[in-house]
């Protein structure tokens, strides 16, 4: 798979399946916050990925970018994605930079040229989508979000680091959730339930008649002894 790269007016083709698999994700997101203006640090970047996973895992696809993840100290990781981000570097698609706003310990990742969408339409829906949704949060937020999703609060519940995270969680959650918000949806739907207007004036009278009964039924046990 190659990808077009417009570099000074010239398009040239490049290949982001070799050596690194995971060179066009990285890029993907990059295209993504550059359509919205946003910067993306090395940090911020990682969790948009995973998240970009989760979210079509969610949705009923395969996860995406090709990433393994993994449970970290800082949150989901793959060693791979460094190496993805080395590529893209020496292969000057990318610079990295520094920004007051941005975190201490992460650079900011630029696009240095105008690059086609890098993965399918459909992955690239998913980038979009969330780039658009979490691409400008900082990077406290950004963690919360990805700490709140299944696969890593399970993971955090028995306590080991570096475990691999299991996306399907998410998506059994997700599956769960829809199951719910369906039948609270069909009960909110029915007709509420209405009592006879005549059940109570019933329901004394069986009473009385009963309270009678036993009277008499006492009344005759008592004139037999």
């Amino acid at each position: 798979m190659s990808m077009r790269l417009i570099r000074g007016g010239a398009v040239i083709s490049m290949p982001v399946d070799a050596p690194n698999p995971l060179a066009g994700s990285v890029l993907s997101i990059l295209v993504a916050a550059r359509e919205l203006r946003l910067s993306v640090t090395e940090t911020h970047l990682v969790g948009l990925l995973y998240l970009t996973d989760v979210a079509a895992v969610e949705a009923g696809h395969p996860p995406i970018t090709g990433a393994t993840w993994r449970l970290g100290r800082r949150g989901p990781y793959d060693p791979a994605l460094t190496r993805a981000q080395g590529y893209v570097v020496e292969s000057e698609l990318v610079e990295r930079g520094d920004d007051e706003s941005a975190d201490a310990e992460s650079a900011v990742l630029f696009l240095t040229m105008d690059v086609d969408d890098p993965l399918d339409p459909d992955a690239m829906d998913f980038v979009r989508s969330v780039v658009a949704l979490h691409g400008g949060e900082d990077t406290a937020v950004l963690r919360s979000v990805v700490d709140a999703t299944v696969p890593v609060v399970e993971a955090q519940a028995g306590g080991e680091s570096g475990v691999l995270l299991d996306l399907s969680r998410a998506r059994r959650r997700r599956q769960a959730t829809a199951l719910l918000t369906r039948a609270r949806a069909r009960r909110a739907s029915m007709p509420p339930e209405q009592d006879d207007a005549n059940v109570g004036a019933i329901l004394k009278d069986e009473f009385l008649q009963t309270r009678d009964a036993l009277r008499r039924a006492n009344a005759k046990a008592l004139d037999d002894r």
